[in-house]
């Protein structure tokens, strides 16, 4: 059962309460014929609403995820380049430090970790945005330390230190909008749960309170009964 599949059924048991015609005439507003065709409409339009901030996520990941795919390689020319300068040792080692941290490599002095000891991280997208602000960090300290290089004077614009920290201004911009897009698609789905599920009026209420109506009028062994009892409404919180 699907939060679709739940408003598919709501609409044919509109469909079958028109059709009950006069008789269908309960006291409550909310179990009226017009106000169930707008309550209808309300779900309808908040499932649009979370097509739409789902799209946008969706575009604002795979946007930053491109951003952040080249950062490989960016970083690796500007080791080269610090190389190149003529850079202290020590300089070049925090250089690459910062690089390998941002590229998720370990020291080469590092043991490995046993194959039967190591526990994969599971993959949840709290855990994925810390990993993109990780890496903006990271970058973010490998540009501060060649800035702050005399030797490191390069001109191709985007090895340059001002090149860069337009880089780490995009990046920070990148994980804000996805911040920003993914707060907005959450706030969509609880709109829309409220329609549904939670609010006095919701679908979900004035379903079962529809059907109990119709029962009470029609009588229990009733076609009109028996048109919507096979009619399931759920509560689907997630």
């Amino acid at each position: 059962m699907t939060h679709v599949k739940i408003a598919d059924a709501f609409s044919k048991l509109v469909g079958f309460c028109t059709g009950y015609g006069g008789k269908y005439n309960p006291g409550r507003p909310n179990l009226r014929i017009e106000s169930m065709s707008t309550q209808l409409d309300e779900v309808r339009q908040s499932f649009e609403v979370v097509k739409n901030a789902q799209a946008n996520l969706n575009n604002q990941v795979n946007k930053r995820k491109q951003k952040y795919d080249q950062l490989s390689r960016l970083a690796s020319s500007i080791l080269r380049a610090l190389e190149a300068s003529g850079a202290a040792t020590e300089k070049k080692d925090h250089a690459r430090q910062f690089a390998h941290q941002m590229m998720g490599k370990a020291p080469k002095n590092r043991a490995p970790i046993p194959s039967d000891a190591a526990q994969p991280e599971k993959k949840t997208q709290a855990n994925l945005q810390l990993a993109y602000v990780s890496k903006a960090d990271s970058f973010s300290k490998l540009v501060k330390a060649v800035s702050t290089e005399p030797l490191y004077v390069v001109n191709e614009p985007d090895l340059s230190p001002q090149g860069l920290t337009t880089v780490v201004t995009e990046l920070e911009l990148l994980n804000q909008q996805v911040d920003e897009a993914r707060k907005i698609w959450r706030n969509t789905l609880i709109a829309r749960n409220e329609v549904l599920y939670s609010k006095p009026v919701s679908l979900y209420n004035t379903a079962l309170a529809v059907k109990k109506y119709v029962r009470a009028i029609y009588g229990h062994d009733s076609a009109q009964y028996a048109q919507i009892k096979a009619l399931r409404f759920f509560k689907l919180t997630r």
